[in-house]
């Protein structure tokens, strides 16, 4: 499994939790490793903008899509790493993102009771069958830190919500393609959890 380096926020965090769940993995934005790998983790934290324009400027976009829509390479995007799986954001003007699912990412829509960012604990609910959540309990609870989110123009990626204001979209699933808005590598158990589901997942595939 790589973690994709495009320099927008600490990878570490990520890559020792994977590590302590007994997985081998490296952090790198080289394309000839990226080609080589099985398996991807996208994290991220900032603008989608810029996190677009280094991706680009890496010369990872293509790479990227090629890996995971013909190679059909399992991905798991966190955060802001969720958030470039989609279409396109207005986060910092129009941007386009990877395209990989049908979403577009909005400013989260808030009542006077509520601020941006959503930030801290909130509880999830699990809205179908899913790799990602497997076996864990009705309503668990992981860190948020965001203030745009996914607009699904396909309800059936949607593989967790949360509400913060506003039904916000806390994880998307299609096929080889997962996606998780909060930070697992900030919410413990849980946490540990889906991204041992997700390392599963990557074994299978790779068995297959």
């Amino acid at each position: 499994m790589l973690i994709i380096d495009y320099d927008v926020g600490n990878l570490r965090n990520v890559q020792k939790l994977i590590e302590s769940l007994g997985q081998t993995t490296k952090v790198t934005n080289s394309i000839d490793e990226i080609n080589n790998a099985s398996s991807y983790l996208l994290p991220g934290v900032g603008a989608f903008s810029d996190a677009m324009k280094k991706l680009t400027d890496l010369g990872l976009v293509d790479v990227i899509k090629h890996n995971v829509l013909v190679e059909k390479k399992p991905i798991l995007g966190i955060c802001l790493g969720m958030q470039i799986l989609g279409t396109d954001s207005e986060e910092g003007g129009l941007s386009n993102g990877l395209d990989l699912l049908g979403f577009s990412v909005k400013k989260i829509e808030i009542s006077e009771n509520y601020r941006l960012p959503h930030i801290g604990w909130n509880d999830i609910k699990i809205e179908k069958n899913s790799i990602l959540l497997n076996g864990l309990p009705d309503s668990p609870d992981f860190y948020f830190v965001h203030s745009y989110h996914a607009q699904c123009n396909d309800p059936s990626i949607i593989a967790a919500t949360c509400d913060y204001s506003q039904k916000i979209v806390a994880a998307v699933e299609k096929d080889n393609i997962f996606g998780a808005q909060f930070h697992p590598e900030k919410s413990q158990a849980y946490g540990a959890h889906i991204i041992k589901n997700f390392i599963n997942f990557c074994e299978n595939q790779k068995n297959d």
